[in-house]
């Protein structure tokens, strides 16, 4: 695995091979519902074995049940020992034994009282963060677990023999759109693509990638239907949970995709409902490249993993 050069976007209508990922492990965090349950499934469908973290347990074990190459684990993923279980029990299965792909996607959204305002006249009542420690805390214990197992299985010193693994933040389009009302909720996929920012450089120590996916409105269960009803008559367009599960093969199959943050989206923009948008570099502009340059100058990258 190269160090992290940024070579512009990935492409995204091109054919890929999924076949690659076959026979290899994989962990989802949120994956009985929703999206999670599509990235579930596009994987299965390339051949991996799945470790299904999540708190639905009614769900995840009729997932188990339904789909061969599962296995589900009750896993409250803002609870480390929770995490720490969920990955044993990944590292267990039937297969290489080893980790190769871990994508963190468990998360919560809800109305957010962090600006509201109900009474002017006194002072305001302390908010509930409880977005924050859910969509923040549970991925940073993912992206923590992940490394541990990715070095274990490969060590610490790039090599031609080392597997490839990857770890997946899922965002959302508000990591980089405005969105009003819900500052829990933004701040905390602008977190993923801080968290991919900090590894990205560094992770072909130990053989390894980190991406970003971050879907456009889907219908799930995240939200209400009402909801879903209220952006539908704004006439907006939905993405489709399957484009998310491709984009997901697209990131795994290709090695060399590292450091990038794909955008699910409907598919009037995009012919296959995602493309990599470019965001996370700033070609051209060389005052950004300079303050880059000095930014990690005191500990550079080739410095070693940890320094």
């Amino acid at each position: 695995m190269p160090p992290y050069t940024h070579t512009g976007p990935a492409g995204c209508d091109q054919e890929f091979d999924a076949r690659v990922l076959q026979g290899k492990i994989a962990i989802v965090t949120g994956g009985a519902n929703g999206l999670g349950e599509a990235y579930v499934r596009a994987l299965l469908a390339a051949g991996v074995k799945v470790c299904i973290g999540d708190l639905d347990t009614e769900k995840g074990q009729k997932l188990e049940v339904e789909l061969p190459g599962t296995k589900f684990v009750q896993c409250d993923t803002s609870v480390w020992e929770d995490q720490v279980q969920l990955f044993r029990e990944a590292a267990s299965l039937p297969s290489t034994g080893k980790i190769s792909y871990v994508v963190a996607n468990a998360g919560i959204h809800r109305v957010d009282e962090v600006f509201q305002q109900s009474n002017t006249d006194s002072e305001p009542e302390r908010p509930d963060l409880s977005i924050i420690d859910n969509n923040i805390k549970g991925p940073l214990y993912t992206a923590k677990l992940a490394a541990h197992y990715f070095i274990r299985q490969n060590g610490q010193t790039p090599t031609s023999d080392q597997q490839d693994t990857c770890l997946v933040l899922i965002g959302s389009g508000a990591a980089f759109l405005d969105v009003p009302r819900s500052p829990q909720y933004s701040a905390s996929k602008w977190a993923m693509r801080g968290i991919m920012h900090s590894l990205r450089r560094t992770a072909y120590y130990y053989g390894s990638r980190v991406n970003v996916i971050s879907p456009w409105y889907v219908r799930t269960n995240i939200l209400p239907e009402e909801a879903y009803e209220h952006v539908a008559n704004a006439g907006i367009q939905f993405a489709n949970a399957e484009d998310a599960g491709q984009c997901l093969l697209r990131i795994l199959s290709d090695t060399s995709v590292n450091g990038h943050s794909f955008f699910v989206t409907c598919r009037k923009w995009a012919s296959r409902g995602y493309i990599d948008l470019d965001l996370e570099d700033y070609p051209g502009n060389d005052l950004v490249a300079e303050i880059q340059d000095e930014q990690i100058r005191p500990a550079p990258v080739s410095a070693g993993l940890f320094v």
